[in-house]
């Protein structure tokens, strides 16, 4: 076989695979910075974007090995039923407030949790919502205990797991 053509068809090779594997690591970055399950919700005027979580492994990993949160963006927590919730910081790099919501929208804790802590912020009522934002994000906007989150359609047509 001729040295030429053997470098030709080398070069063109390398060429096909750098090209397949650039579109593959292009793909998979532009889809993992806009999770798909990501909606707005409103509370007292505010239209943060929340990441929704609604299946158990999606709710046991939450923010954590996250380096930051977009402005107004958080994570909210949905469970299939009330319960007292309990959340702590491990593995989250992120300073965060946490919101605990019942059933019927209604906020009835806000608590700050502070990065890797393993303190553990249980509500002290039932509910089946927690939104995570970032710290001081409530304060900041004015939303106290017994203000209102309006989910969309969307998020309460969810089959929660």
């Amino acid at each position: 076989m001729d040295s030429s053509f053997r470098i030709a068809r080398n070069s063109y090779l390398h060429i096909m695979f750098l090209l397949v594997l650039t579109s593959m690591l292009w793909s998979c970055s532009s889809h993992s910075n806009l999770p798909d399950n990501t909606y707005e919700i409103n509370i007292h005027d505010k239209k943060p974007r929340v990441e929704v979580a609604f299946r158990q492994k999606e709710r046991t990993i939450g923010l954590m090995f996250r380096d930051k949160l977009d402005n107004d963006h958080g994570m909210l927590f949905i469970y299939p039923q009330e319960h007292n919730l309990s959340f702590w910081m491990k593995n989250t790099r992120i300073p965060l407030s946490i919101a605990f919501i019942n059933s019927s929208g209604t906020i009835t804790q806000i608590e700050t949790m502070a990065p890797y802590s393993l303190t553990s912020h249980t509500s002290k009522v039932k509910v089946r919502f927690a939104l995570e934002m970032e710290e001081g994000w409530f304060r900041k906007n004015g939303i106290t205990v017994g203000g209102k989150v309006d989910f969309p359609s969307e998020i309460r047509n969810l089959k929660v797991e």
